[in-house]
C-alpha cells in the first residue's frame, strides 16, 4: 500500500467511527524549513479550535507494523483528550495583556525559513533566527504552539522590540536551562575525558536558544574550558563539545549535516553549521 491508497484507507475509517458533529477534512500544511505535510483536521461544530493529525507520520508508523485499527484509535484519544483549554482565536488573538505571559522565543534556520520570515517579527542570530510564539499549556507542559506573526503586533499595537524583551523575559523564566550531560544520558560511565553536555530546557522542548540566554555560555566555560564547540543538533537542543587537538570545525560542520541528513526529522533541523565559542570575546561564531 502506497501512501495515496493509506491515506484513503484511512480518511475512510476515520469517518466511520468518528461521533457526529466533526467535520474531517484534509490540509495542506506548511510546517518549519518550508515542508509541507498533509493534516488530518478535525473540528466539531461551530468550534474555532481544530485538531492536526499529519497524515506522512502516520504513514510511517503503518509502514513499522502498526495496524491501521491501533492508528485510528490513537488520533480519536488524542481528539478527545488533547484539545487547548479555551478558544484561541477569540482569547489570545485579542488581548496582548493577557497573552504576553506565556509568549516566548525560538530558533529556526533562516535561510530555509525565508517565506515564512517576511510574514512574522524575526531577529537574525548567526545563520539562524529567533521568531516569537505562545505556549498554549496543560497540566504545566506545553501542548502547542502559535507562531505570532506581523499581523498581531498591529493588533496589539506594540512594537518588535517590545515583543522580544517581554518573550526573553518569559523564556528565561518558565523554560530554565538544562545542562545534561552526555555520558550519563547515555547511561555510560564517566571517563577522564572532559565530558560533552546536552544544553536545552527543562521541558526538552523548542530549548536550542538556551545558548542566548544570560550567563549559560559563562557556566558552560565552567564545564567545558574556555574555548569550545556548539552543535546545533535539532530546534529543541544543542551539544556542547570541549575543544580538543585535532578537532576542527569544518569536521564537526561535516557532522552535523550528515547527521541533519540521515537522523533528524527534517521539521527539526535548526542548522548544518558547527559553531565556535571563545572566551576572550564571550560570543558564538560561524
Amino acid at each position: 500500500m502506497n501512501y495515496q491508497e493509506f491515506r484513503c484507507e484511512f480518511l475512510e475509517r476515520m469517518k466511520e467511527v468518528m461521533e457526529e458533529g466533526v467535520n474531517i477534512t484534509t490540509e495542506q500544511i506548511k510546517k518549519n524549513n518550508g515542508i509541507v505535510m498533509e493534516g488530518l483536521v478535525l473540528r466539531k461544530e461551530n468550534a474555532r479550535v481544530a485538531s492536526v493529525f499529519y497524515l506522512e507520520d502516520y504513514f510511517k508508523y503503518w509502514e513499522r507494523g502498526v495496524p491501521m485499527e491501533q492508528l485510528v484509535r490513537k488520533v480519536l484519544w488524542q481528539f478527545e483528550h488533547c484539545k487547548p483549554k479555551f478558544d484561541v482565536a477569540a482569547e489570545f488573538f485579542k488581548n496582548y495583556e493577557e497573552a504576553k505571559e506565556n509568549i516566548c522565543f525560538k530558533l529556526i534556520n533562516y535561510e530555509r525559513n525565508r517565506e515564512l520570515l517576511k510574514k512574522v517579527p524575526h531577529k537574525r542570530i548567526l545563520d539562524l533566527a529567533m521568531v516569537f510564539y505562545y505556549r498554549i499549556r496543560k497540566e504545566g507542559e506545553t501542548e502547542a504552539t502559535i507562531l505570532v506573526e506581523n499581523v498581531h503586533l498591529d493588533l496589539w499595537d506594540i512594537t518588535q522590540e517590545e515583543l522580544e524583551e517581554n518573550a526573553k523575559r518569559c523564556t528565561y523564566l518558565k523554560l530554565p536551562v538544562e545542562f545534561i550531560n552526555m555520558r550519563g544520558f547515555l547511561g555510560l560511565a564517566q571517563g577522564k575525558e572532559k565530558p560533552m553536555y546536552i544544553l536545552t530546557n527543562k521541558e526538552r522542548s523548542l530549548g536550542a536558544g538556551t545558548f542566548l540566554y544570560p550567563g549559560v555560555l559563562k557556566q558552560a566555560e565552567e564545564l567545558l574550558g574556555a574555548r569550545f564547540y556548539v552543535l546545533p543538533s535539532s530546534v529543541h537542543e544543542c551539544i556542547l563539545i570541549p575543544e580538543e587537538d585535532g578537532m576542527t570545525q569544518e569536521a564537526l560542520t561535516g557532522l552535523v549535516t550528515e547527521i541533519n541528513e540521515n537522523q533528524v526529522d527534517p521539521r527539526e533541523v535548526l542548522s548544518d553549521q558547527a559553531y565556535y565559542y571563545r572566551a576572550e570575546d564571550g560570543r558564538v561564531h560561524l
